[in-house]
């Protein structure tokens, strides 16, 4: 198709009675036609630049000029203005505690609300907490015992005293 070896003459060699559809599907594009049409996309484009200048005639004249001394102003009101929605956020969660409604708070909201609620504590004992090296030491512990246990057990077995050496029995 792209070479034009088929056009409006082409008949299909089947004849007329073809069952076949002889068409390009809906929305088909020619690969030449497809470039034609990225190039003139590319002509419409405009640049960043161009953007920008556009969008800053549409503002008009009657702006503030950014100077330090207007920042500043501006940047302090800001800051006065999330101060003062924080203050007002605190103040409605102190009044839900107050009130003992914290079903609506997120753990991340409750630890900012009030972090010693779940500050950790390494000098309370409260025999809740686990104490991994420890646990491990009294298993090593016990598993010592009772192989010496297991021990003392096949050699009494044997007829073997643990407090004769020379093996004999027992008896000297």
């Amino acid at each position: 198709i792209e070479a034009m070896k088929f056009g409006w003459f082409w008949e299909c060699p089947n004849g007329d009675g073809c069952q076949y559809r002889h068409a390009l599907p809906p929305g088909f594009v020619l690969k030449s036609q497809k470039k034609a049409m990225d190039e003139a996309a590319k002509a419409n484009e405009i640049s960043l630049e161009e953007f920008l200048e556009v969008e800053r005639h549409k503002l008009g004249s009657n702006l503030t000029p950014v100077t330090p001394e207007t920042f500043a102003v501006w940047k302090k009101t800001r800051l006065d203005k999330k101060t003062a929605e924080d203050e007002a956020l605190r103040k409605a969660k102190d009044a839900q505690n107050a009130a003992g409604k914290n079903v609506g708070m997120s753990g991340r909201d409750l630890f900012t609300y009030n972090p010693e609620w779940f500050a950790d504590s390494d000098d309370e004992d409260d025999g809740d907490e686990w104490d991994l090296n420890k646990y491990r030491r009294q298993k090593e512990a016990e598993d010592l015992e009772a192989e010496e246990r297991r021990i003392a057990g096949l050699s009494l077995q044997d007829g073997f005293d643990a407090g004769d050496s020379s093996g004999s029995g027992g008896e000297q």
